[in-house]
């Protein structure tokens, strides 16, 4: 009889445990990535972005993604208002704008939440982080707190060294025909760039 009840606890403990570890492995620590429309100023023209920009400059992101500050705003039922990622950018040179920038703070449209079901990347627009270390043209624009904020959406932030594959959108089969013209139209963006403003 005491043999069945420890037979029995060791049982419910062992399966308790294996559905715990289940649960952090699977459900916890999985991964997805949820991407919101919205309105945006679109600029169409290498012209035109640099004459809607207050600020560009050449930087690097100088932390990891996960490690940079998030902001989450949810309203009283749970749903997500709004969020934003403050990014600091070690500037390399400003190709426009005040000058006597020294440290840099801006805004990427996109954060990470984590709850029961796991973590989710919230973007919009299918925007991608910038990646620590690599080098960025930066467009930039002061939104009603002040703050810079990248502005285009994807085609706002251009990878230089070309060392981040996700910054002209991925060459998946599956991509849809407005990844497409996205795609093709940041490149056309940044070729006009290169031989006007670089």
């Amino acid at each position: 009889m005491v043999l069945n009840k420890k037979s029995m606890i060791s049982l419910i403990l062992a399966l308790v445990i294996a559905a715990s570890s289940y649960y952090y492995f699977a459900v916890y620590n999985s991964f997805r990535v949820v991407s919101m429309s919205a309105d945006y100023v679109g600029y169409s023209s290498a012209d035109e972005l640099y004459s809607g920009a207050e600020l560009v400059v050449i930087g690097r992101p100088t932390e990891d993604f996960e490690d940079r500050e998030m902001h989450i705003v949810q309203y009283s039922t749970g749903a997500i208002q709004d969020y934003y990622t403050l990014t600091d950018i070690d500037i390399e040179r400003i190709v426009k704008g005040p000058t006597e920038i020294k440290d840099l703070q801006v805004i990427e449209p996109l954060a990470i939440i984590q709850d029961i079901q796991g973590k989710t990347k919230l973007t919009t627009e299918d925007y991608t982080e910038m990646k620590k270390n690599k080098e960025y043209l930066i467009f930039l624009r002061k939104n009603t707190f002040g703050q810079y904020c990248v502005i285009n959406m994807q085609s706002g932030k251009f990878n230089l060294d070309q060392t981040d594959p996700s910054d002209f959108y991925s060459d998946s089969k599956t991509e849809s025909e407005s990844i497409k013209e996205h795609k093709n139209q940041k490149e056309r963006i940044f070729n006009e760039i290169k031989a006007k403003y670089l």
